[in-house]
């Protein structure tokens, strides 16, 4: 049998709504869609319209994209459940727990806002917050593991820091808690298209689909159930449980459908099952290795101008996404889209974030013209 040979990277700008004329690093926010997700949707209209035979057919469709993550990630597809956004599962998650007064839930002091609030909020419950602070702009994984004791219900970390860039050091964190009473759950929403997911390190696993998964605004939650086989959301519905004796009793699915309330995106999957089908021509390892490469040159350019580079340097501790502090973003984000330059600016920092489809060109260009934005 003739070996498949992936496409060379980086993969064509022409492939993609919306890039002519465009540098476009702002994946790590909203990277554009396909031009091939113009034909996933007419599939989906033409499904729809086709009445009960059709609806199944979302179902079938839904099915395989759950195949596909299971095996991006290393899971069952099983595992995979398909909701509305990765705070969803993050709060799935967080609700299947019998919190008691005096039990604790760590989590990073700079990571996203979605896990921080979830966990926050079990405070009213008696949970005691630990913030772990960072060393810097890192995160240093024994401070974080010795924030964990005997009373450590839930750990939720970023595989990819939205805010710095930082890749965590999975295998680690997950190693030592493995055999302990505490649930690790990971955010991979900017790891997830861009580097490897490992989601068999961890107990829980979230992650948005519109940034480098190249889907919309949906998310997934994977429950790794040979790990934590103990997961029962606090909410049910049609979707997520099947019928008992009568009308009030149910009984929850036995796997991560039960944490589906409702229908599961459907016009989402047909458009993801795109993303994927496109991802895995390349193949993620690949996509990794370009990523990192670019990221890598961003930081050197951007250490080279005495910046405040927030993103470590090392390539096992990043991915595609390189940032630098900076108060006023609005103004640079303005400069470098009228020169037809794409970046992300909030939350005090300016970052730049190399996909599949930017170049060495695009990375030069931007840096060539950086000085300008910081005056």
């Amino acid at each position: 049998m003739t070996p498949v040979i992936a496409p060379a990277l980086p993969a064509p700008k022409s492939d993609f709504i919306g890039l002519e004329g465009k540098v476009h690093l702002a994946a790590g926010g909203e990277p554009p869609l396909l031009k091939a997700h113009r034909g996933a949707f007419e599939r989906f209209a033409t499904d729809k319209a086709a009445g009960f035979s059709g609806y199944w057919r979302h179902w079938e469709v839904i099915d395989e994209v759950r195949a596909r993550i299971a095996r991006w990630t290393g899971l069952e597809p099983g595992d995979i459940a398909l909701l509305g956004n990765a705070s969803e599962g993050i709060m799935r998650v967080v609700s299947s727990f019998d919190w008691q007064p005096g039990d604790n839930v760590v989590v990073p002091e700079l990571d996203y806002a979605s896990g921080r609030y979830a966990l926050a909020s079990l405070q009213r419950q008696g949970v005691e917050l630990r913030l772990v602070p960072a060393d810097g702009w890192a995160l240093q994984t024994g401070r974080l593991l010795a924030a964990c004791d005997g009373r450590t219900r839930l750990v939720y970390i970023s595989q990819v820091n939205a805010l710095t860039g930082q890749h965590a050091d999975m295998a680690a964190i997950s190693a030592a808690l493995r055999d302990t009473p505490t649930a690790l759950m990971v955010d991979a929403s900017h790891a997830l298209g861009a580097v490897p997911v490992r989601g068999d390190l961890a107990d829980f696993t979230v992650s948005c689909c519109y940034k480098f998964a190249l889907g919309i605004h949906e998310g997934i939650l994977a429950w790794n159930r040979r790990r934590w086989p103990d997961f029962v959301p606090l909410g049910a519905g049609w979707c997520s449980a099947a019928e008992g004796a009568d009308p009030v009793e149910f009984r929850h699915k036995e796997d991560a459908r039960r944490a589906e309330y409702g229908n599961a995106g459907h016009l989402g999957a047909y458009l993801l099952r795109e993303s994927l089908d496109y991802l895995d021509s390349y193949g993620v390892d690949a996509i990794a290795d370009h990523v990192r490469r670019l990221s890598g040159r961003l930081i050197a350019g951007m250490t080279k101008l005495g910046l405040e580079v927030m993103t470590p340097a090392a390539p096992e501790s990043r991915a595609g996404n390189a940032a630098f502090a900076r108060s006023d973003t609005s103004s640079f984000i303005r400069k470098a889209s009228a020169d037809g330059i794409l970046v992300w600016g909030d939350n005090g920092r300016i970052r730049a974030s190399a996909h599949l489809f930017t170049t060495r060109d695009d990375i030069e260009y931007f840096l060539d013209r950086l000085p300008g934005y910081l005056a």
